[in-house]
């Protein structure tokens, strides 16, 4: 019999409201201190550093979670193999870093005054997908061991991690670009390090062939699917630094990191359900329920957050992003569209189906190009949301398609919320 998930997705649930918090505490100091344009800059880095890590790692860290869930290879071979991956991996990574920093390539998103600090903060990015692929591997092979408890202990962690060391280094005066991206890496990097050390070494070191082959059998498509979908969220910053300013890079990332916090609502679901499913297949028929009450969830919080938007981000991020507030009300919508490939993902990950979300993700892609290059040069940051509001919309219908065809679930049954739902929901 399948395990019931609501205890732990219960749990998982109250943890990600508390980094929530702690994130959005995070990113409204960092705005305050850094101001629009130190803001814009300090993000387009980071996403630089992510955008990076999503090419290079080839889904190694979503296989890893799959084939440790099903127990298809032996854990400490499964773990030794990754992990020498994951070092060719990240030298490829460091040298597409070097290769960005040192070419014209960031001429295109900064203006003369600002590009020769830009490549100088811009060396800290190869610091940070370290610490990003350490992190993630090892947290992943908690998930994948469904150690929930230890993984929501360890995701407190980075928040707080980070806003103690903004602190500090704001109370000493150093507090930059720089600085930040630094602080945002060590966040990251020291519970990595705490994951590997409890769970994963020693290490044999031995490389197997045929891990590999299997790894990038499943993990590539994944690779492109969460490449493409990562340049969904992410590819409008380029754009508006490339057609605008890094003032309006700053104001529109205040939109989006406020928008997409509305989806920690329902990230428990989600990460708790694709191992949960690829364990056991009793566990899929759960999607559903699933789908349909954090859609509706997420659709409260969008209009409870839209009515008061207008109020909130001047409060908390200052009358300096007062832009802010009209492209986040128009992110809102797109936002809810999400919750259904985020869902329905999960559920076509844990059935050997990768392929299904790239199909998925490449028609959101497209979508999403096309509109941000005929709108910002129109509507400025107002039309990069509707162009993502738009392309998420777009998506989730393409995932719901793809998802019906495979199980056979009416998609009434995905989206119209049952009277039972709410007393069922405690069952699951």
């Amino acid at each position: 019999m399948a395990k019931p998930l609501s205890k732990i997705i219960g749990f998982t649930f109250l943890t990600q409201i508390t980094v929530f918090l702690l994130v959005l505490a995070n990113n409204a100091l960092v705005s305050r201190w850094l101001g629009p344009e130190g803001y814009g800059i300090m993000a387009t880095l980071l996403i630089l550093a992510e955008t990076v890590y999503k090419v290079v790692n080839l889904g190694q860290e979503t296989a890893l979670l799959y084939f440790i869930s099903n127990k298809r290879f032996s854990f400490k071979r499964l773990l030794s193999t990754v992990s020498i991956n994951g070092v060719f991996l990240f030298l490829a990574g460091a040298l597409t870093l070097l290769i960005v920093i040192r070419s014209n390539i960031l001429n295109l998103f900064f203006s003369a005054p600002e590009i020769d600090f830009v490549r100088r903060d811009a060396q800290w990015c190869i610091f940070l997908l370290f610490s990003l692929l350490l992190y993630d591997y090892g947290s992943k092979v908690w998930l994948g061991q469904q150690k929930f408890k230890s993984y929501n202990g360890n995701q407190l962690t980075r928040p707080l991690l980070y806003f103690l060391l903004l602190i500090t280094a704001y109370l000493g005066h150093q507090l930059t670009v720089a600085t930040v991206v630094l602080i945002y890496g060590i966040s990251w990097l020291l519970p990595g390090m705490y994951i590997w050390i409890k769970s994963i070494f020693p290490l044999s070191w031995k490389w197997k062939p045929e891990i590999t082959r299997a790894l990038l059998a499943y993990g590539t498509p994944i690779m492109c699917s969460n490449l493409l979908a990562y340049l969904i969220y992410r590819v409008d910053i380029f754009l508006i630094g490339y057609f605008l300013t890094q003032q309006d890079v700053g104001w529109y990332y205040v939109a989006v990191m406020i928008a997409e916090r509305l989806l920690y609502l329902t990230h428990a679901s989600s990460l708790i359900f694709l191992p949960a499913a690829t364990h056991s297949r009793e566990q899929q028929q759960k999607t559903p329920i699933l789908v349909r009450v954090n859609l509706w969830i997420v659709l409260l919080g969008a209009i409870f957050l839209g009515i008061l938007a207008p109020w909130i981000i001047p409060l908390i991020f200052s009358q300096q992003y007062t832009a802010s507030v009209m492209p986040l009300i128009i992110l809102l919508p797109g936002i809810v569209a999400l919750i259904i490939p985020k869902m329905i993902s999960a559920d076509l990950l844990s059935r050997g189906l990768p392929r299904l979300t790239l199909y998925g993700a490449t028609i959101n892609f497209v979508v999403n190009i096309v509109l941000n290059i005929w709108l910002i040069p129109v509507m400025g940051i107002n039309g990069a949301a509707l162009s993502s509001t738009v392309s998420y919309s777009v998506g989730a219908m393409a995932l719901l398609f793809f998802h019906h065809r495979v199980s056979g679930i009416p998609l009434r049954e995905m989206l119209l919320l049952k009277r039972s739902d709410w007393k069922e929901i405690g069952r699951i």
